[in-house]
């Protein structure tokens, strides 16, 4: 029953949760996670835990990059980067800096065996240059190919925390600041993730300062009235409170994803208010009293609104079927932020409806005679049309089908960031100049060699060139590079002798040398103590999973050739690496979180309508949005990923709405007793003009996402919104066609208008 008593009950209720909810607002934090975007029961993911925890994190590095345009062997540029470097030493959470005024060869003395260090710079230029230039394992590294940039590598602690990532960016921030050098790029796990969280942070407020401006301007143009734009926005801002309370109490932070959870939920819960209250002012502009108004909003609307909730609930929480942690906790988070704005508008608007006095005009905002203007010559059209209304849908099928088959499988680790993003130009630096910022980690298991073996190490030694010559690695740290640097070492630091010696008796001697080293733990974090299991360390640039994947092929066609694989288990493996995996595998997995998002629908529209001709007909105008997107996606070269690939499920759940609202509006007619025809007419234009302005308030919400530093936002809010756009249209050009097609009824007479009493927004 709806009246006085339980309105306050109601009331009351909200109150209470919503204390509750906004109590543990306190708690909300900000999270960079990256291992969430990884599947954990995938056999690569399992992989690289282990050799994670055998040896070390692959990433826990920050790279300082210094451009001198004089050159790099200036003896005052030189000067402050040995200052910066000291500097940099001391500072917390820093457990080694390497830079090119702290690095040296080591030399062993032949007669004692005493060893002894030798800086890599001398001060002289010409010599210095000279030594420089002949090292392999300085260029690239710690030496750009040209002589304008050095590299400076600060390894620090593994698994800083945010906290402790925060107050490392901060002290290197404030160090660079204190100096003056022609240009200085940064970058590094701890420094992107400082840059992240505080994009998230700003943005996180800046889509719901858009949102709340654009709704409350359309609301004041919809309803010209003070309720008319309280009422829905303490509904959708109560929604917001319970989302992230609800969050909070999951123990999740809000990550790049979840920052998109506010205004999604803003915007959507918006569409439930608006609808019920619309339905309110159009019943009491019938003729109807109060409480039979509010009646008709609950049961009808409301029931429609309850669908559409639950389907919008359902393409978001689809995303559990891909199986990775971070799309999984934002698909259920913001599936379980819909329904409760759907709890809130059906509690919230009634009991204040009912509490509240009458409003002495029900305004209308939109001229009735230039709706009807609109939509009856357009029903008229596409009713009249209808065989021209299907080959035109199916010809744009066929033509948006071609289109789609075009697009690209494709992923950057930084392609989050737009082009002009600082960090983003510090990464293209790093590629530019030296070896590139992501990792690259390979594990290798031995079947039966060891390190007292000559063929582990010629083994080593073919990977190794291979590595360099053909997969473009740099700065490769790796036992073989152990050796090589022992045998410098031997023969009076010369860098012609930084290999692997042919000699046999040679390499046996510094085998020895290397097995003293081994045994101390020094080199734990690229070798088993056995050196049965080892790791090879590097760097490349950033060029995209498609080129890693063929470059993978053709290492393992290089290891299948040499016989390689006879020796032991290589495993290219790393976050880098673990990225890729991800998005080749996504196409499947979101195929699965689709694909059980248009059955859950088609079961709850079939058990709506008991009719499986209907859940055909409604499925169909909300498949060719996606195709649609689909296929600007690859006209205009945008690659499929994780960011714009969970579009799709999304999309889905939201552009149905508008399908089930009409259809809805379609049975209720029939059930008053209108004709099949009859029903078609006022379901289009009673229900359309409410959808047009509803849309409306959702291509507000989700363009404001636009605005975002992310690619990944940037195109949810971007696709959400064309694909809301096509699903409008096909809604309006192909559902009454379908529908009047599928009952076997014959067109209609012209559509002029309908009757006064039941004009709505």
């Amino acid at each position: 029953m709806i009246n006085r008593r339980t309105s306050f009950v109601a009331l009351f209720l909200l109150i209470g949760v919503s204390a509750f909810l906004g109590s543990t607002l306190t708690r909300t934090y900000f999270d960079y996670n990256f291992d969430k975007f990884f599947k954990p029961d995938d056999q690569a993911t399992q992989y690289y835990q282990v050799h994670r925890d055998t040896f070390s994190t692959d990433n826990d590095f920050i790279l300082i990059g210094l451009t001198n345009e004089k050159g790099v062997f200036e003896k005052d540029f030189l000067s402050e980067v040995k200052r910066l470097t000291n500097e940099l030493t001391q500072m917390p959470y820093v457990v080694n800096v390497l830079s090119p005024t702290n690095a040296v060869s080591r030399i062993q003395e032949p007669l004692t065996g005493a060893i002894f260090e030798r800086p890599l710079l001398t001060g002289k230029t010409e010599k210095d240059s000279i030594r420089v230039f002949t090292d392999p394992s300085v260029i690239s590294n710690l030496f750009s190919k040209d002589t304008n940039a050095v590299s400076i590598v600060v390894s620090t602690e593994e698994y800083l925390s945010k906290e402790e990532c925060d107050e490392l960016a901060t002290d290197i921030n404030r160090i660079l600041a204190g100096f003056e050098f022609d240009d200085v790029a940064v970058s590094g796990r701890a420094i992107g993730q400082v840059v992240y969280i505080e994009k998230i942070q700003g943005e996180f407020i800046l889509f719901m300062v858009i949102a709340l401006v654009f709704v409350t301007v359309l609301l004041f143009i919809m309803f010209r009235s003070i309720r008319g734009i309280i009422l829905p926005l303490v509904t959708v801002l109560l929604a917001v409170v319970w989302s992230v309370g609800i969050m909070n109490l999951t123990g999740s932070g809000i990550s790049i994803l979840l920052s998109m959870l506010p205004p999604v939920i803003f915007v959507v819960g918006m569409s439930d208010a608006v609808h019920l209250y619309s339905r309110y002012i159009e019943e009491l502009r019938n003729g109807e009293q109060k409480y039979r108004a509010i009646r008709l909003m609950v049961i009808d609307t409301g029931l429609a609104t309850l669908l559409t909730s639950i389907t919008t609930s359902i393409g978001f929480a689809s995303l559990w079927f891909t199986g990775i942690p971070a799309l999984q906790e934002f698909g259920l988070l913001t599936a379980a932020g819909v329904l409760a704005a759907f709890i809130i508008a059906i509690l919230l608007i009634p009991s204040w409806l009912v509490l509240s006095p009458e409003p002495s005009r029900a305004v209308n905002s939109p001229n009735i005679t230039r709706w009807d203007g609109f939509l009856i010559p357009l029903f008229n059209l596409v009713m009249n049309e209808k065989r021209k209304v299907f080959l035109g849908a199916a010809v744009l099928t066929v033509l948006m089908t071609i289109a789609l088959s075009g697009i690209t499988l494709n992923n950057y680790l930084l392609e989050d960031l737009k082009e002009g993003e600082k960090l983003r130009k510090d990464f293209t630096f790093f590629d530019n100049y030296f070896s590139g910022v992501r990792p690259f980690d390979l594990g290798i298991k031995w079947k039966t060699l060891g390190p007292s073996d000559t063929e582990y190490w010629k083994a080593l030694e073919k990977v190794d060139t291979y590595l360099k010559e053909n997969y473009k690695v740099g700065a490769i740290t790796s036992p073989l590079e152990v050796i090589k640097e022992i045998n410098r070492s031997k023969n009076s630091g010369r860098n012609q002798y930084y290999d692997l010696p042919e000699n046999e008796s040679r390499q046996k001697s510094i085998i020895k040398e290397y097995d003293k080293i081994l045994n101390t733990g020094k080199l734990s974090f690229l070798s088993t103590t056995d050196g049965g299991y080892i790791r090879m360390l590097g760097r490349v640039g950033d060029l995209g999973a498609q080129h890693f994947t063929e470059q993978n092929a053709g290492f393992e066609r290089f290891l299948e050739r040499e016989g390689l694989n006879d020796l032991a288990e290589f495993t290219i493996t790393g976050t880098g690496t673990l990225i890729d995996r991800t998005n080749q595998t996504l196409v499947y997995s979101l195929s699965k979180g689709l694909g059980a998002a248009f059955f859950l629908i088609a079961v709850l529209m079939g058990i709506m309508f008991r009719s499986i001709r209907m859940v055909v007909i409604a499925l169909i105008p909300n498949l060719l949005p996606l195709i649609a997107v689909g296929a600007v996606m690859s006209l205009f070269n945008i690659h499929l990923n994780m960011s714009t690939g969970i579009i799709f499920t999304i999309a889905f759940g939201i552009a149905v709405d508008d399908t089930i609202h009409l259809l809805s509006r379609f049975k209720l007619e029939l059930v008053k007793g209108s004709s099949t025809i009859d029903a078609i007419k006022k379901a289009y234009l009673y229900t359309g003009k409410a959808l047009i302005i509803t849309s409306i308030i959702l291509f507000g919400g989700f363009i404001g996402l636009c605005f975002s530093t992310f690619q990944s936002t940037y195109f949810i809010g971007l696709f959400v919104t064309l694909t809301l756009m096509f699903a409008l249209f096909f809604d309006f050009a192909l559902l009454p066609p379908l529908v009047s097609a599928a009952a076997k009824d014959q067109s209609p007479s012209p559509l002029t208008s309908l009757p006064k009493k039941e004009t709505t927004i």
